[in-house]
């Protein structure tokens, strides 16, 4: 795999646990971006089940977990279909350490998704606030909503599992956010911070509300600062699922927000920073070249690769050159002929993967092959789009229009990537290049711009 390291490209490997080396998984394809409804199609409101009254004869697991018990011998019903252990002992028989008596037991017996319909709000309100009592800012009670005796944290968590995670495209992807992902929280206070705030961010674009606005902002700040301090301490197998998992859900921060407008583009403004958005979806690259030695033993080792594999049949890893597969129009532009590499022409990569997406069939599957175009952009290429190089932000465009043209399955493109696009077609539709004008075609009208050069088309 190729990481950029100080602009350069470096090969990284890891060896597994039979001395093996292997290409680690590779980190393009594994974009973190959820669908969020348009207007007109909102989702009801999740609404928390209420606890349910402790068995008083029942097995002492289902008192634990708060639940009604059907105090069936050897094993209650309840605990038999979800695979738990029942336990008639003692109390004292199932003393655990601290740290596990403060979790609720779904967590190290058997995935969270299976055991929610069973949980009570307390268990789920008090195991958030156990991870997260660590940090001293943290005040559950200043994020209580007005008209709910649920916390917003909850609200938040709820929706993320069980909204926010049945939206990946990717089955691997989206099985480890809902299973081992969530353990990993509830000892990981910057990952829970940044599940809060995906999920009521989740919650807020097709549900805007202040209140939650409020807790969205309040989120975010936290699993932000916990996360730079995660960063800059020691890296080890304690910690490398953790910082894979936050690092996979930050993007969602910036290619969702709250209100963006085409004036606002770094195109438009002539601000790099503002382009601080499309870099940080590559930013799982340095991740895993900080991780690379522990991801073997990481719960992303095997959904990781389950992406490559997917992804290595659209997107050809083989060297090549030359221009057969490639835009013939936007080959010309980018001065590409048949004896151009990726070596010899910075703009042959990114058309490339751009031409081999442009082919695939319109699906929800084949959306998230789109969508990981943006972490496949090398640093090279990315400082020709901050200094609005013509020739970069065409391609660029083009695959923003790609995007928009599959809004069915992915709408969250209203957020930002519309009107990005939007953005870059005012930017070069003063061009005096003809190539320029005739190539926006494609991108002004998936985007839904009226382009002012009809008369150079």
């Amino acid at each position: 795999m190729l990481v950029p390291v100080d602009g350069k490209r470096v090969e990284h490997t890891y060896s597994d646990s039979s001395g093996t080396s292997n290409k680690p998984p590779s980190p393009q394809g594994l974009q973190t971006v959820f669908r969020v409804s348009p207007p007109g199609q909102r989702k009801q409101e999740f609404h928390s089940r209420r606890a349910h009254k402790k068995s008083r004869a029942g097995c002492l697991t289902c008192k634990k977990r708060k639940v009604k018990c059907d105090e069936g011998k050897p094993e209650c019903q309840r605990c038999n279909t979800r695979g738990i252990q029942c336990n008639y002992s003692s109390e004292s028989e199932l003393a655990v350490s601290r740290r596990e008596e403060n979790s609720p037991e779904w967590m190290s017996v058997s995935p969270p998704t299976s055991l929610f319909a069973s949980l009570s709000l307390e268990d789920i309100t008090k195991s958030i606030e156990v991870t997260l009592s660590h940090d001293q800012r943290w005040n559950p009670y200043s994020l209580t909503s007005k008209n709910s005796d649920t916390p917003i944290s909850t609200v938040a968590f709820h929706h993320f599992v069980n909204c926010s995670t049945g939206t990946i495209a990717a089955p691997a992807i989206r099985n480890v956010m809902k299973t081992d992902m969530i353990r990993v929280a509830f000892s990981s206070p910057h990952l829970m911070y940044t599940i809060l705030g995906v999920g009521m961010l989740h919650f807020n674009r097709f549900s805007p509300n202040k209140e939650r606005a409020i807790a969205e902002s309040y989120f975010w700040q936290h699993a932000i600062n916990l996360y730079q301090k995660a960063l800059s301490s020691k890296i080890d197998e304690e910690n490398v699922d953790a910082l894979l998992s936050t690092c996979m859900l930050m993007g969602v921060m910036t290619i969702c927000p709250e209100k963006f407008e085409p004036i606002d583009s770094w195109v438009l403004t002539n601000k790099p920073e503002s382009m601080n958005w499309l870099a940080l979806q590559s930013g799982l690259r340095c991740i895993l070249t900080l991780t690379s030695s522990y991801l073997p033993k990481s719960i992303w080792c095997e959904a990781f690769k389950e992406v490559d594999r997917t992804g290595d049949k659209i997107f050809k890893q083989e060297e090549t050159k030359g221009r057969e597969g490639l835009s013939p129009d936007l080959a010309d532009l980018c001065e590409i002929d048949e004896e151009t590499t990726e070596d010899s022409n910075i703009y042959y990569t990114p058309l490339k993967y751009l031409s081999e997406l442009m082919v695939l069939e319109p699906s929800g599957p084949n959306v998230a092959h789109v969508a990981s175009f943006m972490g496949r952009l090398e640093c090279e290429f990315l400082a020709l789009l901050r200094k609005r190089d013509p020739r970069a932000l065409i391609i660029l465009a083009h695959w923003m229009g790609l995007m928009c043209s599959l809004y069915e399955w992915q709408p969250w493109v209203e957020a930002r990537i519309r009107k990005e696009c939007i953005a870059i077609c005012m930017f070069l539709e003063s061009s005096s290049d003809q190539r320029i004008l005739s190539l926006l075609r494609f991108p002004a009208e998936a985007c839904g711009y009226r382009v002012t050069i009809h008369e150079y088309l």
